[in-house]
């Protein structure tokens, strides 16, 4: 009909100008399995221009009209298990031992235990790690109802319309019972997920007849990187609907929702509805942060020395390496922050490289004023760092700069009332500029 994007003038047009549906009111039709599409509509021809008006109608005749599992509401990739996540971060052993029994006191509180737990912490903390470890620990126990990791860049994982008909489909594919229900209430209503509150609705609907649960039978919901959804609004909706979700159904549910402080955040957190079912946990200097992460810096540097990839090259080094001021040094450069190790780790242990050498120059990029573009030992803590600055906006960016410009030739910065005395501005400017960091 086309040839090089025009009207092939030999191509037949003599059509009627209105094809009616080939299921224009049937009877007696039975079809088994299968599924079709009815094309029907108006074209009319105005000199080389087809002008049309086309519905098509897809029916899936047995099954809802929507494969719910494969619609494009569905991000099974944002799942703890996804191969789009493929390796996901995780607690290196004999790390975050503390956080964890924490979580796992109030997952399994009983009726007096809040229905939230918001773990909070700075970029690089951790956080996500903690998540992924969670949700693998409680999906063994079989008490791991759904999970969602948010990630900024993945157009399915950065937004709340896929959050909610994600968590459904999976707390649906735990029982042959759940699949069930799904299956009749988008029969009936296939297109619940498009409305507001739709989607907490279909959760509550799979749940319809334990809606009163023992202590014992509640079920994690793991929502990581919460920040990361696009949308401010949309962060602290999700929050509502959760709130929605937990005070009119009581469903055998708790949710460990992990992000960065974000302060509107912690403003919708603080409202009494949310309030009076949250608990809160901060990586900020809580917990032995320290300790984790020397034996997370040990331990991989041993598997480093002992490992078959590195072998050759290791053989001529001496052991102890590194040497124990060496590992000071990197703990007090990573401030506590996994981000820092888990990065010098990565670049030391590459492949075809020495990692003596790589080691050196971490130190060497460290410890010099100049750039180490050559290596980028930190490419990835500068993706981090570039990412949050450009979360300021544009106009706040020149009173940004002599901000953090005070904090770096500072050591000991003595809080925002010194600064704000320092540039002479209200305090209340270095907040707003700092807010959205």
């Amino acid at each position: 009909m086309f040839i090089d994007g025009k009207v092939d003038p030999t191509f037949p047009l003599a059509w009627p100008r209105h094809v009616p549906p080939a299921f224009n009111s049937p009877s007696s039709v039975h079809i088994a399995s299968s599924s079709f599409t009815d094309i029907a509509g108006d074209y009319r021809h105005y000199g080389d221009v087809i002008n049309t008006r086309i519905s098509v109608h897809h029916s899936q005749l047995g099954f809802p009209r929507q494969n719910f599992s494969d619609s494009d509401l569905v991000s099974m990739g944002a799942a703890y298990n996804s191969q789009e996540r493929h390796p996901a971060p995780r607690c290196h052993p004999g790390t975050w031992s503390e956080v964890l029994e924490k979580i796992d006191a109030w997952a399994n509180a009983g009726v007096g235990g809040t229905s939230i737990l918001w773990l909070h912490g700075p970029a690089g903390a951790g956080k996500s790690a903690i998540a992924q470890t969670v949700a693998e620990t409680y999906a063994g126990r079989d008490q791991l109802a759904a999970t969602f990791f948010f990630t900024r860049t993945v157009a399915r994982r950065n937004n709340i319309r896929h959050l909610f008909p994600t968590i459904a489909i999976q707390i649906a594919l735990s029982s042959p019972d759940k699949q069930q229900k799904l299956d009749r209430i988008l029969k009936n209503d296939p297109y619940i997920a498009e409305r507001v509150n739709g989607s907490t609705d279909l959760i509550a609907s799979l749940y319809e007849n334990c809606l009163h649960p023992a202590p014992s039978s509640q079920f994690l919901v793991v929502i990581d990187g919460l920040d990361e959804c696009r949308g401010r609004d949309d962060q602290c909706r999700i929050l509502a609907q959760i709130s929605h979700i937990i005070h009119t159904y009581r469903l055998p549910l708790r949710f460990l929702i992990v992000s960065r402080p974000e302060a509107h955040l912690l403003e919708a957190l603080e409202e009494s509805s949310l309030a009076s079912i949250t608990q809160t946990m901060s990586l900020y200097g809580d917990f032995k942060s320290h300790d984790d992460v020397s034996t997370y810096f040990w331990s991989e540097f041993l598997r480093i020395y002992d490992s078959k990839r590195h072998r050759d090259i290791m053989e001529s080094v001496h052991r102890p390496w590194p040497s124990d001021a060496i590992i000071k040094t990197l703990l007090w450069k990573s401030g506590g922050y996994f981000i820092y190790p888990s990065t010098v780790i990565r670049f030391i242990d590459a492949e075809l490289f020495s990692p003596a050498d790589r080691l050196d120059e971490v130190l060497n990029c460290s410890n010099s004023s100049t750039s180490c573009s050559d290596s980028v030992p930190f490419a990835e803590l500068d993706k981090l760092y570039l990412q949050i600055l450009s979360c300021c906006p544009t106009s706040q960016i020149p009173l940004l700069k002599h901000i953090l410009g005070y904090a770096v030739f500072h050591s000991d910065p003595r809080g925002i009332g010194h600064i704000a005395a320092f540039l002479r501005i209200p305090p209340g400017m270095v907040k707003l500029t700092l807010r959205g960091l």
